[in-house]
């Protein structure tokens, strides 16, 4: 009899000994061959569902080279069918596992096995300049189609590779340097919308600033400096960077939106806390 649960699993091996079934659905797209891949998982013996092997409980991601014999063959199938985000079963027999012997002390000999794995992101090899760079325009680019999307975790996970790609370059001609400076300045503003979307206000201001040392005119990044400085109820930094952005650019109407806000919030604070204290004083 098939059930709900066995429609549901995807066959990744010609024989059907691995399977996949989805257990959320991925924003972006898939690795390609070779890629270098960010995972979290849980394995489980499939039989007793006893857990033998968690990076959640160890708090540290997995990463790993596709097709470099350092996983189960199983994860070097259906690894490269899962999107950016997406969270997924794994089914195998032992022979897509660890084989007739299995792992001492841990994996029994011929266990069929269960995992939980969570698609972080992944990433391409690149060793010159030019294809460094161009790997971290392709990554900035798949960032922010998961931006538009929502998924700003993931998000955020590519624009960090993207900035990996060329946060040390160096060495290389100076249109290249020109490029690679203007390129690492949006990203790092790229990855403060992101920490502003997820409510990590310091780590906003952080990556602004860094942006804004190799482009102090950038009217974004005084604009989201300003944005994070007014969610953490600094008001006087917040006013300072907008004002600091307007005289580069006096007639940005985002920026003087924005300062028009800082400046309210600014006074109802005010307003607030002189009636709190004559309160006080009153008691």
């Amino acid at each position: 009899m098939v059930t709900d649960v066995d429609m549901d699993l995807i066959k990744i091996s010609e024989d059907g000994h691995v399977t996949k079934r989805i257990l959320r659905e991925g924003s972006g797209t898939t690795p390609e061959k070779n890629n270098s891949v960010c995972v979290h998982y849980e394995s489980f013996l499939q039989d007793t569902n006893v857990k033998f092997d968690s990076t959640r409980e160890r708090k540290a991601e997995f990463t790993f080279t596709l097709n470099s014999g350092k996983v189960v063959k199983a994860w070097e199938l259906a690894i490269p069918t899962m999107k950016v985000g997406e969270k997924a079963e794994i089914f195998c027999t032992s022979d897509y596992g660890y084989g007739d012997e299995g792992r001492t002390y841990i994996v029994p000999p011929k266990a069929s096995l269960r995992f939980e794995v969570e698609l972080l992101g992944f990433w391409e090899a690149a060793g010159s300049a030019a294809e460094r760079i161009s790997s971290a325009e392709k990554k900035k680019g798949e960032g922010n189609d998961l931006f538009k999307k929502g998924a700003i975790e993931e998000a955020l996970f590519a624009y960090r590779k993207a900035r990996d790609y060329i946060k040390d370059l160096w060495n290389c001609e100076p249109e290249e340097l020109e490029k690679c400076r203007l390129l690492i300045v949006t990203i790092q503003l790229n990855i403060a919308a992101c920490h502003l979307k997820l409510k990590n206000y310091e780590f906003a201001v952080e990556v602004c600033k860094r942006a804004l040392d190799r482009d102090c005119t950038n009217i974004k990044g005084y604009y989201r400096l300003g944005q994070a400085y007014l969610e953490m109820g600094d008001f006087d930094q917040s006013i300072e960077f907008i004002k600091l952005g307007l005289e580069y650019k006096p007639n940005s109407t985002e920026l003087l939106a924005l300062l028009s806000m800082a400046e309210k919030k600014k006074q109802r604070w005010l307003n607030e806390s002189k009636r709190i204290y004559r309160k006080m004083c009153d008691n």
